[in-house]
């Protein structure tokens, strides 16, 4: 088979979203992960771990979408292993040739001393003073929510399932402000905007995120409602810090970006109600 685009992490939030943006599409594309993907056939998909020896990818195609990245959990946060990713770019870089490359950065890489934005920015770095790909394309995404992926990460959103659901507590502290601020956009939206941007025979830097936020004390009180109408059970959280964090888009007179202007409230509130009934016993 000849194939002309490869996709590496196509199990995490972002590979799964691009999977179904490419419904129907998928046929001249082959998917890389440790995992795979239940909606993909085996024809379409290898098995790869990064941390070893590769061989089993094409000397040359037309497009590379790399996705992989050590998942968000804050044992990989304190362990650092985010620079990691470095290693597995070049590991590629050295494997396969293309002429269009897509990476997913982060909007981390503006968080100083940030693990996960100081490794995005040195992928970033390494990639535009190394590669020999005649188009390269970069985005910085910022809050990108879906529901197709099982594993769940420790950002906020994702730490109301964890210790609510999963570990059954009923009173939390949370580290942070309740006036922090999100802005939440669709994983699967974006990959759309990714594709079609792909086409383009061009180099950029692009962000993409939302300004139409939401602050935390909303998203733990929607988590509180759906929660509480499920499993007929009360829970009490607190915010422990009153230094404000604004995770979201910015205008950007340098980089171009992309501000979906999606309501971050309906967001969030249809992912908790796709997600709690999960745990419904």
């Amino acid at each position: 088979m000849d194939y002309k685009t490869l996709v590496f992490g196509c199990s995490g939030t972002i590979g799964l979203e691009f999977i179904n943006a490419n419904r129907g599409k998928n046929k001249n594309i082959l998917y890389y992960s440790r995992k795979k993907p239940k909606k993909l056939s085996k024809r379409l998909w290898r098995y790869i771990d990064l941390d070893k020896k590769i061989n089993n990818v094409p000397k040359k195609v037309n497009k590379i979408f790399f996705f992989s990245s050590p998942y968000y959990k804050l044992d990989n946060l304190k362990k650092r292993k985010y620079l990691k990713e470095l290693s597995w770019l070049k590991k590629i870089r050295n494997k396969t040739n293309t002429k269009i490359f897509i990476y997913l950065s982060s909007g981390s890489i503006y968080l100083k001393n940030h693990p996960v934005g100081t490794a995005k920015l040195a992928c970033e770095k390494y990639l535009i003073n190394n590669s020999n790909y005649d188009y390269l394309q970069i985005w910085r995404p910022y809050n990108l929510i879906s529901n197709e992926n099982l594993n769940l990460s420790d950002h906020f959103h994702n730490l109301l399932i964890k210790i609510f659901c999963i570990d059954g507590k009923k009173i939390h502290c949370f580290h942070g402000s309740a006036n922090d601020v999100r802005g939440y956009s669709s994983a699967l939206k974006f990959c759309k905007s990714l594709i079609n941007k792909s086409n383009l025979f061009k180099s950029f830097i692009y962000e993409y995120g939302n300004s139409n936020t939401v602050r935390v004390e909303q998203i733990a009180n929607i988590f509180k409602k759906i929660f509480e109408d499920i499993f007929k059970n009360e829970i009490k959280y607190d915010f422990n810090s009153n230094i404000l964090d604004i995770n979201t888009i910015k205008s950007n007179k340098v980089v171009k970006s992309f501000d979906t202007k999606e309501s971050s409230y309906s967001i969030i509130k249809k992912y908790y109600l796709s997600k709690i009934k999960l745990y419904e016993k």
